[in-house]
Order: structure tokens, then C-alpha cells, then sequence
């Protein structure tokens, strides 16, 4: 009897150390390591303890329930402060090699090029008719409205082209149709009828986006990928990329990016230290600041437009911010089925979420609320 009751006395003793280690146990998505001052990740990130940057492990946590929601389908989540992966998550067969397609965050790396390339003079003036880089196509251009339409106009989303984005299988979707019945994506989108005045209203178009490809290409004598990497991605150290095109070989401005989290991230990053890496100013901060100024600061006749800029979301896009209270500098690469690159100046935070919620207008990724968690963990 004494017997059974000295290995019982073991027994508990073993449970009590196990379960005070677990709890102890670092979960296996918070990094560790030091923080080591200012760096640019040309080739690799730099990763450290959240406690490091003046976060708190505790309270991330949190963030990773709320990621797992089996309503929500996470496939990466990276959470950057001050240059250091504090957190890190795959989920759903994904990992940190892995190519996640962008959807519409690509529109904001083409914007991005646009501001490359109008800093080093290829374009001289955003208020310059399209119709000067849609040579092949001036056939096309059968109204006046269509022939005033500017390089600023399709940046911002307000061209005037009659274009219908709701839903993301409904068949009327410009989008689908133009995949599944168009070679020419250009030819399909100048195809299509003025709905009002350029600059006069607001629409979310993707044929807008894809209009900046040709404003590249015949302004820069490169496609958009090209000029891309040799004027961004090999200066920030992304290498391993690729950029659809149509059928008829035009880089898809509006989307078609694939690589991986941590290379999104490091696009990111670029804009959250206001274009400069390392000795290089790659895109101007004067760029970036007008990039970042809503739609109606530039057009008097606009509604106030005040959660878009040029092709990336500000803050009043995020439902529910108000009441959390999120830093007024926050914006946003967006893109469908929820891929979104959320950089917050005030907090030197970069988060970059990448998903597959294909009912994003009705689950249970609230941004705001997101956000929120991880802004709490800051202490």
C-alpha cells in the first residue's frame, strides 16, 4: 500500500512539473531572439521576442486565437515591430516558402510603380490623358469623356468607365467575365461604356488598376514586372516572384502577383520607412504621402472619399474603427479573400494576414477588431 502510495506521490508530482513547463512553454508562433537595432531585410528578416519591442507575448496570444477562428481561414499571419518578426503563423498547408497569390494587393505595388516612375521623369504629369499611352487602341476612345480620362483619374478609381465589381462569382462581375471571355484585357476594359465624367465619382474597378499597366510600359519601355524588378523587388531583396499577364501578354496591374508572406511583408516595410532602404530612396516620400491623401482632397466634386487613396485603403475603410480607436496613420493593401498589408506609422507595426475567406462581407474577420488586439499587446 505504501508503494502504491509513493508512485501515486511520482505521479502527481510528474503531472504538476509537466503542466507548469507547458504553461511556461513559448508558443511555437512567437519568436525569440534579441533586438538588434535598425536593419533593412535585403536577404532575411530578423526575428525577436515580442517583450524585445515592447510587446507582450501574453497578450499575443489572443491575436492567435482570434487568427485560428475556424470561421476564418488563416493561411498566414506575420506580425512585424520595428523590423522584428515577433509572430509568425501558418496555417492550412501553408509555410513561410510558400506563394500566396496577392488578388488585389498587387494594386498597390502598381501604384508603387507608377510613383517609381514619375519620380525619375518617365512620367511627366498624373493629369495626362491615358489616351497617350493607348495608342493601338485610340479607336476605342469614341467619347470625349473617355478621351479626357488622366493617368490620376484611373490611380484613384474614378475614370468614369462603367464598371460592376459586386459580388465575387455573381455573373455581371466585370471581372469574371473579362477572365473568362477576353484575351485583350485592355480591348475589354476601353470597350466598355462612360458612366459619368472622370473625376466626378467614385467606383471600385479593377479595369481602372489595369489601365496603369500600359501607362508603365509605354512611359518606362518595360513591361510593369520588368520595370518592377529592376526598380523594386531586386532592390529589396524579392526574388522569388511572378506576375501574370493576359493572353495577350500584358502584366495584370489590378492583380496576378504570387510570392511569399515575408516578401509581402518586406513591401511593406518599404512604405512603412516612407520608401527608403537602406542608403536608397527607392520611392520618393512625397510620393508616398500624396498616395496616401483620400480621393476627394483632389477632386471638388466628389462625396468625400475618404478610405481611398491611390490604389491603397486608408483607415475609414475598416468597419467599426471608431470605436476601437485605431491610430489615425493606419492603411492598407486589400486584396479578395481577404490579403491585406496593414501598415501603422504610429506604432512602427507592419501585419501581413493572408486567408481564403471566400464570404469576407459576412464571417468573422473584423479587421478593426483585429487590429485592435494587436495594438493592445504593445505595452
Amino acid at each position: 500500500m505504501k508503494i502504491i502510495n509513493f508512485y501515486f506521490l511520482i505521479l502527481l508530482l510528474f503531472i504538476n512539473y509537466c503542466s507548469v513547463e507547458n504553461e511556461n512553454t513559448i508558443p511555437y508562433y512567437i519568436k525569440q531572439g534579441k533586438y538588434q537595432g535598425e536593419y533593412y531585410p535585403r536577404s532575411e528578416w530578423r526575428e525577436c521576442s515580442p517583450e524585445e519591442v515592447g510587446m507582450s507575448t501574453e497578450n499575443l496570444k489572443r491575436v492567435y486565437d482570434y487568427a485560428i477562428n475556424p470561421n476564418i481561414t488563416t493561411q498566414a499571419l506575420l506580425i512585424i515591430r520595428k523590423g522584428y518578426i515577433v509572430f509568425e503563423l501558418y496555417l492550412n498547408g501553408f509555410s513561410k516558402n510558400t506563394g500566396h497569390y496577392s488578388y488585389s494587393v498587387a494594386k498597390s505595388f502598381s501604384s508603387a510603380l507608377i510613383g517609381i516612375a514619375y519620380d525619375k521623369g518617365y512620367i511627366k504629369d498624373l493629369n495626362s490623358k491615358i489616351i497617350n499611352y493607348y495608342k493601338n487602341y485610340e479607336y476605342l476612345f469614341n467619347s470625349e469623356y473617355k478621351r479626357n480620362i488622366t493617368i490620376k483619374n484611373i490611380l484613384t478609381m474614378t475614370s468614369g468607365i462603367e464598371w460592376n465589381e459586386e459580388g465575387y462569382d455573381r455573373p455581371e462581375n466585370d471581372v469574371w467575365i473579362m477572365i473568362e471571355e477576353a484575351d485583350d484585357y485592355f480591348d475589354y476594359i476601353l470597350s466598355k461604356p462612360m458612366r459619368y465624367e472622370p473625376g466626378t465619382d467614385w467606383n471600385y474597378s479593377s479595369g481602372d488598376s489595369m489601365l496603369l499597366s500600359n501607362v508603365i510600359k509605354n512611359s518606362t519601355g518595360k513591361t510593369p514586372f520588368e520595370f518592377a524588378k529592376e526598380n523594386l523587388f531586386n532592390k529589396i531583396g524579392i526574388n522569388d516572384i511572378s506576375w501574370e499577364e493576359d493572353e495577350a501578354g500584358h502584366t495584370i496591374t489590378a492583380w496576378g502577383i504570387l510570392t511569399t508572406a515575408r516578401n509581402f511583408a518586406k513591401f511593406g516595410y518599404l512604405y512603412l520607412k516612407k520608401g527608403k532602404w537602406e542608403n536608397e530612396q527607392i520611392i520618393s516620400k512625397t510620393w508616398i504621402t500624396e498616395s496616401l491623401k483620400p480621393v476627394y482632397s483632389r477632386y471638388k466634386e466628389l462625396d468625400i472619399i475618404d478610405f481611398y487613396g491611390y490604389q491603397w485603403w486608408l483607415l475609414p475603410a475598416l468597419k467599426d474603427y471608431q470605436r476601437y480607436n485605431l491610430p489615425q496613420s493606419t492603411y492598407l493593401a486589400w486584396g479578395l479573400y481577404t490579403q491585406q498589408i496593414f501598415i501603422i506609422p504610429e506604432k512602427d507595426l507592419l501585419i501581413v494576414r493572408l486567408g481564403h475567406d471566400t464570404n469576407a462581407d459576412n464571417d468573422e474577420w473584423r479587421e478593426a477588431e483585429f487590429l485592435n488586439l494587436v495594438i493592445t499587446s504593445i505595452n
